[in-house]
This record gives structure tokens, C-alpha cells and sequence, in this order.
């Protein structure tokens, strides 16, 4: 407070020097200009104040942060230390100042949201002279929409200054003092913010048009950008900015159930990158993630090697069209992703700061069943020994005695002294939390730009050793060399560490409570049940797993001299990512020893040559072309070396050579292939409403042989923006944008191996001689397949972009139907030839579905406003033909139902028994192949018999039926209130997935593991279970569970500090937030997720909820 009136109230004491005289002048010159609006404002606002004898510099400082006002005064002529009590309650500042002066010779005035506490003797802001008065003037005016419909509580600023104030009910504003070369500002909630200079006006009024819901943004299109209103295909950004407060390590957390069509898996490890998919599956065998791209430049890294704080926009291609420009590898959509190029503003650098730390927890735990449950579920489950036939294994055996399942001493001494292990707690952590700290600097001039960052991030995983680090810097760097040249460099480094051996996470159960850690004597047992090695005692190996990521991307930009709108860029990118993982085990190779070293090298470097011509004649046609000319290499070269018992395990793995000389293990491999690529791409657009998008793209791949090292794939698309149609415009007038698209494309599959058309020699020592000497020998491993070709996806994207009610509802629907032939499959081919396959290209899939997302202002008024948006999204596939043969003769091609492929069916298809819901109980006659307790399943052709060939059918699929999520933004002033909902579900029968107890082992292993409580097994005398008996020796058929969940995946409240309170602060914004991430699931799926699918199983990963606090300040 006190550094406010150091200068600002300097006049009241009149022998101070002309100097400070002139800064206060200054500054009450701009208050000045505020006058008028203090009866909007500080009327407006109401105050509720309730406090017995506190200094007056305590109510100023309940003001100002109940409220935007902001005080000036001078503590040699204002006692702020003077105690006074107040009760207010919904009051304005001019009351609660009449209450608190009362009695004093101190007066005020009030200029909007600035308000001057004058010393005794002054009535009035010093130095706004006559002089001054009559350089300025009093403008008014009004402010409506579109309509003519007047608009209250729109903000009018006066432009680089905080002078302004808000319109009344009847839109109408009036400011004074305003001086000639002001430019005012007029801004409103969903209106597009305008600029207008004074000059010699008086009278200014102001038609606000609807903003046009980002339809004239900018977005990336591979090798070029485009405005939003011009796009003829289907491609979309994602809102990365609701997602900043939320712990994502990786930028694809950021974009789960976000983007329609974008499927993005959950994470439940530390350091884990999310599977991500874009409208389902087009290939059996090929690749199936999308393309991304980092800067324009092809990334082959992992995305969570990208710092999330430096990602400026993220845009998806998802149809044939937009992707036809990166041609044979983007038959799975691209994502294109674009770093910050610049920061600050005015060739002034701006520093930021963001820092965030996440506690988190298990959404869902199992909790490690304590001794007397072991000891029941042993009883029950061994029921053949411990209980008597002759009653149907309901009575307890005398000669039974649960120990009789210990397989050490140990377990006999823990039991007799009465120790017990919770062997839950020893391998998982309490204090799992993930923090990440980020700065960044970067400016922006007439002829230089950059940005410059660092980050570290840090997560603490739920299991034992479960540790991952990253440290992440970039470089950005844009220079005009002249008008026509721009030059630059995008540069990352980052180093991802995921040393520690971590703990399987089925060590939670798979000890008792009375196999013991440590023995008599302290030391660890090597092995607590006789069979895996102590976790706690391989916890301590020693292993290193660093990677290191270098990107660099030089370029260069020449707008051509003479030819307006043609232009030259050129991109150099290189791409090197280097491994190291080394290991070490004191208790490996049977307690021998054992250790390993493995470095491996990834390059890729990629060379484009772009020429564009963006051109518009007359405001009538747009003409943006492209043409590129390219190529990319890419190498691999790895190292392995180990050993095994060690005469001295000092060095660890260090000193490889201390290993046993005939246990020494070497190994190297290295690869390369190199892609050549020409695409040329026309958009002609007409009067803003006609459009037309033509791509055709070449590609060659070094893996291909000489018949078929190229594909062509071309692709075209139209664009009707209807609204700008007199007949709609004039006649529909709550229709503010309707654009209708349509699009044809072919995209490529690489699909194959990068050597697989050639044939493979394969060798080894593999004979020993008579004196024991080993011969190395050599063989064809594969046939070449000369013949193998692209696999090629074509399809189609129907298209319909839309607002209105003034844009306060808007969204897209796209329709896509797509069929990829040509499909790579390994055939299988009689083994007498020695060879059991043989790759060949056939077979066709057909792939559908519609996305959808719909936003809609739900409020909208000065200070409040809630958006809320529904993205849904729906996907089939079907396997139209494969290998064409008609063994059984029944006019259809048949299945190959050992590969799980069913024609006319979807790749998900669960071919199985279909359990009746029913157990084999204790007394029926039980067919062959089943046991006790074992699933009952259906015999579908009533023959009494249960064969794979005629009681096995398709029960459901595992892909999702349609996927919704809705997200809710409120602001209120300076608060931003963020709830996002995720949804997958199954409709009637997909979203399946097993729900059984087969990962326990079925077998006479299960007596010494600790099962969870919430398992429902069947036991003579627990007849309607969930589950089937275990152990189990044989039983047909499974479970299988619909996964249906609707989660509260994030929320978050963030709020912004306002400008007058920053204003005498070196702090140009600040931001606090808290957010929860995973915070609640409804689902019926009774295992650890069920967007993980991790069932009732000891492997299973429960996901995290996170609570998480942070702050954003810029400098």
C-alpha cells in the first residue's frame, strides 16, 4: 500500500521538487480522464465490511480485495493508522468512506476504480488544469449488436491506460477529459473486441459484431496454414488451454476425451505415454498411430519428451483429404503440433514462471488381506483337502491344517512366532506426488523473435522404484534479415530418466502374510516362497535407463521479390535420440550375478523444400498453392553386452569383464531406410464461399522393392459456405454461419518392415563337433516378397460447420466412411517348405463413423460467462474380405477363427464359449474337460457336447460402441472455473473386456498368493459366486464384462490477479489455480479401471487422482 502514494500523492507536501510535481501531474492527468465513470462503477459495486477497531489501512486493504478499486493517498497528511470499526453491509465505497473519514478533515474523490484520499485544505486532483481541460473533450455514444439491439455492460478503455467505464442498460457511454489522439476500446463477452481512434470526433457510436467462434483462426495444415473459414476438410485444434492446469506429463493427457475422434488411453506409471488412436483401426497388421508433427517437421520421438508448457496450438487432421498432404504415413490422421515462437510484446522481453506440485493417490485399492483371511481363502479354495467329501465338501477335514500349504521354514517359524507381513505396504508408496517447475523467456520485435525455456518435471510412481525425471530446454529463434528473408532455428534438448528397478506390481500379492522379509539374523530371504526372489531384495539393483532427445530445425524463408505472394522455404531438421540402459544384479544368474550395458543411437533427419503462393484478387478469389520437394533418412545403431557370474561384483556393470568368460554375452544391430516425397496442393476459394482443396501427394520408401517403391495418393474436397447466400442470410437471420464440406482421399500404409521384400540370412553357432568346437552357420530366415505393396486407405468426409442465435451455439458433425485394401498379411503356407508364412497384400476393411462436437454460451453477461461443450464420437469396423477361400461351400468366405478374423465382422470380435451364468456344482455329473465350481456354458447345437467348432460364437466386441465428454467453463470476473467429463461406453454388447481370474494362475500356486477380499470365488459353500473355483485344473469358457464409466476426469479453479492490483509491481500477470484430476468414476466394471481393462488381476494398475496447486507469473 505504501509504495502507491511514494510519488502519486507527492504534491502535498508544496516544497517538494518540480520533478515529483510532474509525475504526480502525469498520473492524476490519466485519473482525470476517469471521472465520469465513477458513478457507474463505484455505484455499482457493493461492499460488506464488518470490523471492530482495525486501522483505516485495513479497510483499504478489504477494499481493494473485495473489490478493482485501487487507493492513492500519502501517509503524512492521511493517519492510516488511525482504528476505526464499521458495519456495512452491501454497501458502496462512498458510504463506507463517509463512515470511516467521519469526524476528519480528509476528503476523497472517485475516479471509476481509482480512488484519491485528498489531504485537508485540497478539494479537487491537482494539476488537471485549464490548459489541459480544454486540449481534451467529452465523448458519448452508444453501443449495440448487429441487430440494433443495445448493449449494457460493455467495457469502453481508453487504449494503453486503465481510464474507462461500462455502458448503462440502454448501451449507452459517455467518458470526459478524453484527449484527441485516444483511441478508444469497446469489448464484450462473445463480441468481437473494436478499436476506434477519436480524432475530432464527439459523438462515437459503436456496432459490435458477434465474434465468429474462431472461424478466421489460423490453423496449422501440414506445410502451410490456413483460416478456419477456408477449410474444405476435416481438422480441428484442440483447446490446450483448459488442460494447463492439470498435472499431464505428456501434451496427449491434455487432449484425452477432448477431441472428437482423438482416442487417448489413461496412464497409471510414472513417466507413461498415453496409446492414442484417430477414428479406430484401418489395418490388421500395420501401423496404427498417427503421424505427428513437431514445427512443421516430422517427430519420430515421444511426445512426452515435449515440454507441454512450450506447445503454443495443437491441430488434428483426421479425414483423407487433410491428411493427403503427408500421403503413405498418414493413413492413422496427423497430429500437428506448434511450439511457441515468440513472447512479450512491444520489443519488451516477458518472463514467465509456472510451478505446480500434484499429490496423489489410487482412485481404487485392494488392500493386502491380513492372516486370518489368507488362512480362510486357503481353507475354501483347498476345499478337496480340507474339507470331507462325504459331505459335499461343506464339512471341515480333522486332519487338515492350513500350513500344509508352506513351502519354507521361514513361514513355519513366522507363523510360531507370530509374524506377519503386509507385503502391500513394503512394494507400494504413500507419498506419490509429480511436480514440474518451468521458466521461459522470449520477446518480440520488428525484426527478431524468440523463445527461450526450461523445464524440469519430477514424478514419484505408485510402486516401489517407480521414478521418472525430465529436464527439458528449447530454443527458438526467428530473424528478418531483410523485407524478403526470414531465417530461424526451433530447438529442443530433454533427458527423460527412468533409473530404478522397479517392483512388479504383482509382488502385492503374490506372498502370504507369513512369508517373511528378513530371517533370524536380519538379512533378507532370497526367496519368501520358495519359487521368486525377494522384490525388496532386487529393489536394490543397481539400473540406469536415461534418454536424451536433440531437435534442431534450421530454416529459411524468401518472399519472392516482384511476385507478390510467392514465397521459397527451405527446413533442415535433425532428430538424434541416444539410450543408455545398464543393469546390474548381485542376486542375478542364481545368485551368481549378472549385469548388462545396451546404448543405442536413433538419427533421423528430414530436408523440405517448400514453395507456396497465397494470393487474393479483388476480395473475390483466394488462391493459396503449395508445392513440396523432399525427403528423410533415418538411422539405428545399438550395442548390448553382458555377463554373469562374477568373481567380483564391486564395479557392478562397469566392469563387465569380472563376469565368467563363457557366460559373456555381445550383440549389435543397426538399420536404415529413406523416404523421397513430392506433393503439390491447390485451394482456390471464391467470394468467401465457394471452396475447392486439391492434394496430390508421391511417395517412395526404401523398403519397397523396385515394382512398387512409389504410390500416388490424391485427394480433393469442396466447400459451400451457405450462410453467405443472400437467400439465407436475408432470410434466416439466427443463422450466423453454416459451411457445408465434402472430401475424397487416398492415404498410404507403409505397413511392412523395413527390409521385409528382401530375403532375410540368418546365423549362429548352432553345431557343436565332436571336440566340442562350435560351427557358425548361416540360412535364409524368410523368402523376399518383391511383390508386397502400400497398403491404401480411400474415403470419404462429410462435413457441417455451423453457429447461430449469435453464435451463442455452434459445433461440427463430421461423417467419414473409409475402406483400406491391399492389407498386409502373413499367409500362412504348408511347413514342408520350411517356412510357415509368407507376407502378401490382400484383403479389405471397411471403417465408419461421425464425430461431433456442439459448444453453447450458456450465460453471457459483463462479468459471467459459461460455455459448455459435448464432443461425441462413434466408430465401426469391418473386415470385408481377406483371403477369398470358400472351403465349406456356402458362398461366403470364411473366417479364420485361429487369427480371431470373422468377415463382415469387426477386428474387436470376442470369439468364445458363452458362459450361462451358472457353476458345475458339487454332486452333478460333470462332462469331460470340467471341473468343480468351473463356468457352465452354452451348447449351442444341443449335441451334449461342448466342441471349440460348434459352441464357440461371437459374444460381443471389445471396441466402444460411441465415446461423449462434456466440458464446462465458467468465468466471473477473475475467475475461471473449469469441469470436464469423460465417457466411454459399450452400448449392448461391445466395450468387453475378461473379467476372470486367470492371471492368478489357476494352478496349485494360488494357495501361496494373498487374493483381494472383493474376489468372489466359488467354493462348495459360496455356490452363487462371481467367479469361478480356484485352482482350477480345467474349466472352458470366461467371463467377460462390459466396461461402461463415466468419469469427473478434471476440474480446476483458477484465478487472475487484476491489472490494478499488479499495476506498481515489477508482475505483469499472475495466476493461482488448484485442480483435481480423476476425482470420480461410475462404472459397474469391478476391477482396477475400466478404461484400463486391468480386471480383477495382481498385475493391475490403479489410476491416480491428483490434487494439484500451481502458479503462473509473467514479468
Amino acid at each position: 500500500m505504501k509504495k502507491k502514494c511514494m510519488d502519486l500523492c507527492s504534491y502535498y507536501g508544496s516544497t517538494r521538487n518540480l520533478f515529483k510535481k510532474m509525475k504526480l501531474s502525469v498520473t492524476f492527468f490519466f485519473l482525470g480522464l476517469l471521472a465520469v465513470s465513477a458513478s457507474t462503477y463505484s455505484q455499482q459495486t457493493k461492499l460488506s465490511l464488518n470490523f471492530d477497531d482495525v486501522t483505516i489501512k485495513e479497510i483499504f486493504t478489504q477494499i481493494e480485495e473485495q473489490s478493482e478499486f485501487i487507493l492513492f493517498y500519502n501517509e503524512d497528511y492521511v493517519d492510516v493508522d488511525r482504528k476505526v470499526s464499521i458495519d456495512a453491509k452491501e454497501k458502496n465505497v462512498d458510504y463506507i468512506l463517509s463512515e470511516i473519514f467521519k469526524g476528519t478533515n480528509n476528503t476523497y474523490k472517485i475516479y471509476d476504480r481509482q480512488i484519491v484520499i485528498l489531504a485537508p485544505g485540497v478539494t479537487n486532483v491537482p494539476f488537471v488544469s485549464e490548459t489541459n481541460q480544454s486540449q481534451q473533450k467529452t465523448i458519448s455514444g452508444k453501443v449495440a449488436d448487429s441487430s440494433g439491439t443495445p448493449l449494457p455492460g460493455v467495457t469502453v478503455i481508453v487504449k494503453g491506460t486503465t481510464s474507462g467505464t461500462v455502458t448503462d442498460a440502454d448501451g449507452n457511454y459517455s467518458l470526459d477529459n478524453i484527449p484527441s489522439n485516444a483511441t478508444l476500446v469497446f469489448s464484450f463477452v462473445g463480441m468481437k473486441t473494436q478499436e476506434i481512434p477519436v480524432v475530432e470526433k464527439s459523438v462515437i457510436n459503436v456496432v459490435l459484431k458477434e465474434e465468429s467462434i474462431g472461424i478466421e483462426e489460423v490453423v496449422a495444415i501440414g506445410y502451410g496454414t490456413m483460416r478456419k473459414s477456408d477449410l474444405t476438410g476435416s481438422v480441428v485444434r484442440a483447446n490446450v488451454e483448459s488442460f494447463k492446469e492439470q498435472p499431464n506429463i505428456s501434451i496427449m493427457q491434455s487432449l484425452q476425451g477432448a477431441v472428437p475422434g482423438l482416442n487417448v488411453g489413461q496412464v497409471t506409471q510414472a513417466g507413461e505415454e498415453p496409446s492414442f488412436s484417430i477414428r479406430g483401426r484401418t489395418t490388421i497388421s500395420g501401423e496404427t498411430v498417427p503421424l505427428i508433427i513437431v514445427d512443421g517437421v516430422i517427430f519420430r520421438g515421444n511426445i512426452i519428451d515435449l515440454n507441454p508448457n512450450d506447445i503454443q496450438t495443437i491441430d488434428i487432421l483426421k479425414d483423407a483429404s487433410s491428411t493427403a498432404v503427408y500421403g503413405s504415413q498418414a493413413a492413422n490422421g496427423v497430429i500437428i503440433i506448434t511450439t511457441t515462437q515468440t513472447g512479450g510484446k512491444d520489443g519488451k522481453p516477458m518472463i514467465k514462471l509456472s510451478s505446480q506440485y500434484s499429490f496423489q493417490r489410487p482412485y481404487k485399492v485392494f488392500e493386502y488381506p491380513d492372516a486370518d483371511y489368507w488362512i480362510e481363502k486357503t481353507e475354501r479354495s483347498d476345499f478337496y483337502q480340507s474339507r470331507t467329501a462325504a459331505s459335499g465338501y461343506l464339512e471341515k477335514n480333522p486332519n487338515y491344517t492350513f500350513t500344509s500349504r508352506f513351502e519354507t521354514s521361514e513361514e513355519f517359524r513366522a507363523y510360531n512366532e507370530g509374524i506377519l507381513t503386509n507385503w502391500y505396504d513394503l512394494v507400494t508408496r504413500d507419498n506419490i506426488h509429480t511436480q514440474s517447475h518451468n521458466i521461459s523467456i522470449g520477446s518480440n520485435t520488428k525484426f527478431s523473435n524468440y523463445f527461450i525455456s526450461l523445464g524440469y518435471s519430477d514424478q514419484v510412481g505408485y510402486m516401489l522404484n517407480e521414478d521418472y525425471k525430465r529436464m527439458n530446454a528449447r530454443i527458438n529463434i526467428d530473424n528478418k534479415i531483410t523485407n524478403w528473408m526470414t531465417i530461424g532455428i526451433q530447438s529442443f534438448w530433454s533427458s527423460s530418466d527412468y533409473s530404478g528397478n522397479e517392483v512388479s506390481p504383482r509382488f502385492r500379492y503374490e506372498h502370504n502374510p507369513f512369508m517373511t522379509v528378513y530371517d533370524v539374523n536380519g538379512d533378507y530371504v532370497t526367496y519368501p516362497g520358495s519359487q521368486l526372489l525377494n522384490p525388496l531384495l532386487t529393489a536394490e539393483d543397481d539400473d540406469l535407463d536415461k534418454r536424451i532427445n536433440f531437435s534442431g530445425n534450421i530454416y529459411a524463408n524468401i518472399d519472392i521479390p516482384f511476385i507478390k505472394g510467392l514465397s521459397y522455404k527451405v527446413n533442415f531438421s535433425n532428430n538424434r535420440i541416444n539410450r543408455s540402459n545398464y543393469g546390474f544384479s548381485e542376486v542375478g544368474a542364481n545368485l551368481r550375478g549378472s549385469g548388462y550395458k545396451s546404448e543405442s543411437i536413433n538419427n533421423d533427419w528430414t530436408a523440405d523444400n517448400i514453395v507456396s503462393y497465397n494470393r487474393r484478387f479483388k476480395d473475390l478469389h483466394n488462391v493459396n498453392a503449395t508445392l513440396v520437394y523432399g525427403m528423410e533418412k533415418r538411422t539405428f545403431s545399438g550395442t548390448y553386452a553382458g555377463a554373469s557370474d562374477f568373481i567380483n561384483p564391486v564395479l557392478g556393470y562397469n566392469r563387465l569383464q569380472a563376469g565368467s568368460t563363457e557366460l559373456y554375452e555381445v550383440s549389435s544391430s543397426a538399420w536404415e531406410e529413406s523416404s523421397l516425397y513430392q506433393m503439390a496442393r491447390l485451394f482456390y476459394g471464391y467470394n468467401n464461399k465457394y471452396l475447392l482443396t486439391g492434394t496430390i501427394r508421391r511417395d517412395g520408401f526404401s523398403g519397397f522393392s523396385k515394382e512398387h517403391k512409389f504410390g500416388i495418393f490424391p485427394s480433393f474436397a469442396l466447400g459451400w459456405v451457405v450462410s453467405q447466400e443472400p437467400f439465407v442470410r436475408n432470410n434466416l437471420k439466427w443463422l450466423d454461419n453454416l459451411k457445408v464440406r465434402l472430401s475424397y482421399g487416398a492415404n498410404g500404409n507403409r505397413t511392412i518392415a523395413r527390409y521385409q521384400t528382401l530375403a532375410v540370412v540368418e546365423g549362429g553357432y548352432n553345431y557343436i563337433t565332436g571336440d566340442k568346437n562350435s560351427i557358425y552357420t548361416q540360412s535364409i530366415g524368410s523368402l523376399a516378397s518383391s511383390d508386397l505393396k502400400w497398403e491404401t486407405t480411400k474415403g470419404i468426409n462429410i462435413g457441417l460447420d455451423f453457429g447461430c442465435l449469435k453464435n451463442r451455439l455452434f459445433g461440427v458433425i463430421d461423417y467419414y466412411n473409409n475402406n483400406t485394401y491391399d492389407l498386409l498379411y502373413n499367409v500362412d503356407v504348408p511347413s514342408i517348405s520350411r517356412y510357415s508364412t509368407f507376407p502378401d497384400n490382400l484383403g479389405k476393411i471397411h471403417n465408419k463413423g461421425i464425430d461431433l462436437s456442439l459448444s453453447g454460451m450458456v450465460i453471457k453477461r459483463n462479468n459471467l460467462s459459461w460455455l459448455t461443450t459435448v464432443a461425441f464420437s462413434s466408430n465401426r469396423n469391418e473386415l470385408k474380405e481377406l483371403l477369398g477361400f470358400d472351403n465349406d461351400g456356402d458362398g461366403k468366405e470364411d473366417d479364420l477363427v485361429s487369427e480371431g478374423l470373422f468377415i463382415g465382422k469387426s477386428l474387436s470380435s470376442i470369439y468364445t464359449y458363452e458362459i450361462t451364468g451358472e457353476f458345475w456344482q458339487v454332486g452333478e455329473t460333470l462332462p469331460s474337460g470340467f471341473a468343480l465350481g468351473s463356468y457352465k456354458i452354452q451348447d449351442l447345437n444341443d449335441d451334449g457336447k461342448f466342441t471349440p467348432a460348434d459352441d464357440r460364437r461371437i459374444i460381443g466386441y471389445g471396441d466402444p460402441a460411441y465415446r461423449f465428454s462434456i466440458n464446462n467453463e465458467v468465468k466471473y470476473k477473475n475467475w475461471t472455473l473449469r469441469v470436464f467429463i469423460n465417457s466411454v461406453q459399450g452400448g449392448k454388447d461391445h466395450y468387453l473386456m475378461i473379467d476372470d481370474l486367470s492371471d492368478w494362475a489357476l494352478s496349485e500356486s494360488t494357495f501361496r498368493r494373498n487374493l483381494f477380499r472383493e474376489i468372489d470365488f466359488w467354493s462348495p459353500d459360496n455356490t452363487d459366486a462371481r467367479y469361478q473355483a480356484i485352482p482350477l485344473a480345467a474349466h472352458y469358457g470366461d467371463r467377460y464384462t462390459q466396461r461402461n464409466f463415466i468419469r469427473l476426469q478434471d476440474v480446476s479453479l483458477s484465478y487472475n490477479f487484476p491489472r490494478n492490483v499488479l499495476r506498481n509491481s515489477f508482475i505483469q500477470s499472475l495466476m493461482l489455480y488448484a485442480s483435481g484430476k480423476n476425482l470420480a468414476t461410475l462404472t459397474k466394471w469391478p476391477g482396477w479401471d475400466p478404461e484400463t481393462g486391468a480386471g480383477m488381476t495382481r498385475d493391475g494398475r490403479p489410476v491416480l487422482t491428483s490434487f494439484t496447486f500451481g502458479i503462473d507469473v509473467e514479468f
